[in-house]
């Protein structure tokens, strides 16, 4: 077992780390928000607290922590401006953040290396690190679901202009769940730093924020357990194609697309299904 963990150890860290930054999404598509604001917010964690790490001697728990304020900071900044916009405008708007961080990001050579990057992170993360996070993550955001504050998300995904009209006020709820989201992007920043020892402005672009959108919708967007098997699946199945990367993108697409058409309750929906269909 010793042996087996320290062969796919690689693996199994960006298993938890992507499933961290996929609950980031999770909790915004539970009242029907699609950010693609996770790049841009996890650069401003990753690079603030390579900084502190790197040039201003200061220790990791420190450095996530300010990593996580920072973002948690500029996503309510942002959540103030654009949660005003519906549907796809909010999102091209949530995307045009990404591209703004990551184009300074590739310019801004002093601090971020420019296009290069930046080399010789120390790698202070660790997998015990990533798994307690991780658990603490799920275990606020099930406490949050399980209270009144889960029973208000329900009711503004099912209809928002009704809780609206009862009173509640939904657009500094949805900031609030906003900039928890941004708080968890900008942890998971500061630890993919740490972890991978190299980053790049194209390490948090649009494809990073797409992969954390489609990993709670491939394995479930209303189980807890979606984003994680939705991550480790997005982590796994490029492993195990390795072999062809012509057959890795293809076979990758086609297994979304499936799960999209037969299983809008996400893979976590597939025990049930197979029940049902055993049954009949």
């Amino acid at each position: 077992m010793t042996d087996l963990f320290y062969a796919y150890h690689n693996v199994i860290d960006l298993c938890l780390l992507n499933s961290m930054l996929a609950f980031g999404c999770f909790i915004l598509l539970g009242v029907n928000l699609f950010s693609l604001a996770t790049g841009g917010l996890m650069a401003i964690g990753a690079y603030l607290s390579i900084w502190l790490t790197m040039q201003q001697g200061w220790s990791f728990a420190p450095a996530l922590t300010a990593a996580l304020v920072a973002a948690s900071l500029a996503a309510f900044g942002l959540g103030s401006l654009v949660l005003r916009l519906r549907g796809d405008y909010f999102t091209m708007a949530t995307l045009a953040f990404t591209e703004v961080v990551r184009i300074i990001a590739l310019n801004w050579d002093s601090v971020t290396g420019g296009a290069l990057g930046v080399f010789g992170i120390p790698q202070l993360t660790e997998t015990w690190q990533l798994a307690g996070l991780l658990a603490l993550v799920i275990y606020l955001i099930w406490a949050v679901r399980h209270s009144a504050v889960g029973e208000r998300m329900r009711a503004i995904a099912a209809d928002e202009l009704a809780v609206s009209t009862a009173g509640h006020d939904v657009a500094r709820f949805k900031l609030a769940l906003f900039t928890a989201s941004g708080a968890i992007a900008g942890l998971g920043g500061g630890l993919a730093a740490h972890l991978n020892m190299f980053i790049a402005p194209g390490d948090f672009g649009f494809l990073r924020s797409v992969d954390t959108v489609i990993a709670p919708v491939l394995g479930g967007v209303w189980n807890l357990a979606g984003p994680v098997i939705g991550a480790s699946v997005l982590v796994v199945l490029p492993e195990a194609l390795r072999f062809s990367a012509q057959m890795r993108e293809i076979l990758i697409g086609v297994t979304m697309l499936a799960v999209v058409l037969f299983l809008p309750a996400g893979l976590v929906g597939l025990p049930k299904l197979s029940r049902r269909r055993a049954a009949s």
